[in-house]
């Protein structure tokens, strides 16, 4: 018998204009992700390992170690994300959770992107990690928005 874990989950979503194709170029090729998200290392290839590179934050090196659960091009990307440490509050707080993004095409021709991120636990000592990763999850989709243009444009 196993213990179910109860888990939250932040969902973020947003439409694009431009379509499938190009929004899946923002979200797996390294370059363009690192504009609108962070430095990182990835491919889009089922088990790649790959590192996001955020800010060091006391005890924590800043790296967060990353693994593809699913590429499906150019619909879905998952991936684990794990890294931080436990004595830390907000952004830099300890997670092991999982994102996953979902692209799905639009009747104009522009895509919808979806944004999970599960695996926060309900203990009151990740109540910051989650309000920090839940408000980012907004302010990175709000960027994508913004950088998506010059991205096409200059082809990062």
């Amino acid at each position: 018998m196993s213990d179910v874990v109860e888990t939250r989950s932040i969902v973020t979503e947003a439409e694009f204009e431009q379509p499938v194709d190009i929004v899946w170029r923002a979200i797996t090729d390294s370059e363009w992700l690192a504009v609108w998200f962070f430095p990182n290392d990835i491919q889009p290839l089922d088990g790649h390992r790959f590192t996001i590179w955020g800010r060091p934050i006391e005890r924590w090196d800043g790296e967060f170690q990353c693994q593809v659960k699913t590429a499906i091009a150019p619909r879905e990307l998952s991936f684990s994300w794990k890294g931080g440490h436990e004595e830390l509050k907000g952004f830099g707080h300890y997670i092991d959770t999982v994102v996953t993004w979902t692209l799905t095409p639009t009747e104009s021709g522009g895509t919808h992107f979806r944004f999970v991120h599960d695996g926060f636990s309900l203990d009151a000592t990740s109540d910051a990690v989650f309000d920090v990763m839940n408000k980012g999850s907004q302010s990175v989709l709000r960027t994508l928005t913004r950088r998506l243009p010059d991205l096409i444009l200059h082809g990062a």
